[in-house]
């Protein structure tokens, strides 16, 4: 077989979306992967950009919500100046219309929601979408260090598998940042320096009224803040965000979620135990470049408390496909390399912004919004609290992409027919004139 035009490091949500695009149309894509799925990962409540994304590129949408996974309408949080609750929600409709709806309206009222998901099932999803688009999916199989040629990426090397070569090389490798760290690009943000202690329960209950286990709840402790996560109508995912390096005991969790405010938790399941990750806040100083870029964790990561990981990683892996199928249909893959670069760092910073903002636990609720509002622009929205759910789930910088992926196809659709289409736009603004 010959060697691919693309090799992905990673088979997270991010290098399985983009394999899988890639693959979609026409590209040969080998994806690496040292782990086998379906495996653990935190970070379950999605945000209703990647759904669309997904859906867009994949057809995504019929097979998610086959798979049981809880609804999420927006969420419920305990933070800011007071400790009465506030809501974000998704749709503005669903603002106006929850004091009278019961729970089977609000589920077929056709609002927009998300997915609060069980990982170890999503991100197998996924992968079997790359597979079954084509994608020559090699498990475990590690990348081990970028082979560099003349100033160019042009492979990786293995453990146990040689050296492979390819057009591209795509790290998305997640937190361990394979070509970040051997490039000496990575950055931690230290003052967005956190861990999280977390577990799961069964059978738990919900927050009062109609949205019950469909919001993502939220709410500040004295040490940090709690994660309270539906994943299932049965599972919550319940975990605690402090700025301490230290494990957490169970006696300490256990303290801490008695003294905080929350929805009735269920029994722990001591199958899964108590986990313990870092969430430190990092970013690439560079994200792409000659024969190589990166996507999701990889390239950059800010504190869980807005959950974007999984929408970065699939928003900027479907960004990096096309841009991908751009570079290998003749476009200067320098300019659309350094594009997609400064398209990523410019959001991360600021999704970092809001969240550095986020953590003035002193500062009024409708602050979040009016920031969030300067974010975007006076008149782009009706209000702070749209154009806060605007940037916050993701569907500001999806937007963006959509319009690219649009004219893409548009431009496609003229080649197909042998017709220039800056020549035909030109044609139709000197006739409108």
């Amino acid at each position: 077989m010959p060697d691919p035009s693309v090799l992905v490091v990673g088979g997270g949500p991010g290098g399985a979306t983009l394999a899988a695009v890639l693959a979609k149309h026409g590209v040969r894509v080998t994806l690496l992967e040292k782990t086998a799925h379906p495996r653990h990962h935190v970070g379950e409540s999605l945000q209703p950009a990647s759904l669309q994304l997904l859906d867009k590129h994949l057809g995504m949408a019929p097979r998610m919500a086959a798979q049981g996974f809880a609804r999420k309408y927006g969420a419920l949080y305990v933070w800011g100046e007071t400790r009465e609750p506030w809501s974000v929600l998704f749709d503005e409709r669903l603002e106006r219309d929850l004091p009278g709806l019961d729970e089977e309206g609000l589920l077929t009222g056709g609002y927009d929601h998300a997915w609060q998901v069980e990982r170890s099932i999503f991100d197998h999803l996924l992968f079997e979408e790359a597979g079954r688009r084509g994608v020559d999916l090699q498990v475990g199989v590690e990348a081990m260090a970028p082979l560099v040629e003349d100033g160019r990426v042009v492979g990786v090397s293995t453990r146990d598998h040689g050296d492979l070569r390819a057009d591209l090389v795509v790290d998305a490798s997640g937190q361990r940042c394979l070509l970040g760290r051997a490039f000496g690009l990575h950055r931690n943000v230290d003052d967005l320096q956190s861990t999280a202690t977390y577990a799961y329960y069964d059978g738990g209950g919900g927050v009062p009224g109609v949205l019950g286990r469909h919001v993502q709840f939220v709410v500040t402790v004295p040490d940090g803040w709690i994660w309270y996560i539906p994943v299932s109508p049965t599972r919550t995912s319940v975990g605690i965000v402090v700025k301490e390096k230290a494990r957490m005991s169970r006696e300490r969790f256990e303290a801490i979620l008695a003294e905080a405010e929350l929805p009735a938790l269920g029994t722990f399941v001591e199958d899964e135990g108590l986990r313990h990750v870092r969430d430190w806040s990092y970013a690439c100083t560079q994200t792409a470049g000659p024969g190589w870029l990166m996507v999701g964790d990889s390239a950059c990561f800010v504190d869980p408390i807005l959950s974007g990981g999984v929408d970065f990683a699939i928003r900027g892996a479907c960004s990096a496909a096309v841009g991908i199928l751009r570079i290998l249909e003749g476009a200067d893959a320098t300019g659309v390399l350094t594009e997609l670069d400064e398209r990523l760092r410019l959001e991360y910073r600021a999704y970092l912004r809001l969240a550095r903002y986020w953590y003035g636990n002193n500062r009024s609720v409708n602050g979040f919004f009016w920031e969030a509002h300067s974010e975007l622009g006076a008149d782009r929205l009706s209000t702070p609290l749209r154009a806060f759910v605007w940037l916050t789930s993701g569907r500001y910088a999806a937007d963006k992409h959509f319009r690219v992926f649009d004219e893409w196809q548009e431009q496609q659709m003229f080649q197909s027919l042998g017709v220039d289409a800056s020549r035909l736009k030109r044609a139709w603004k000197d006739r409108a004139t």
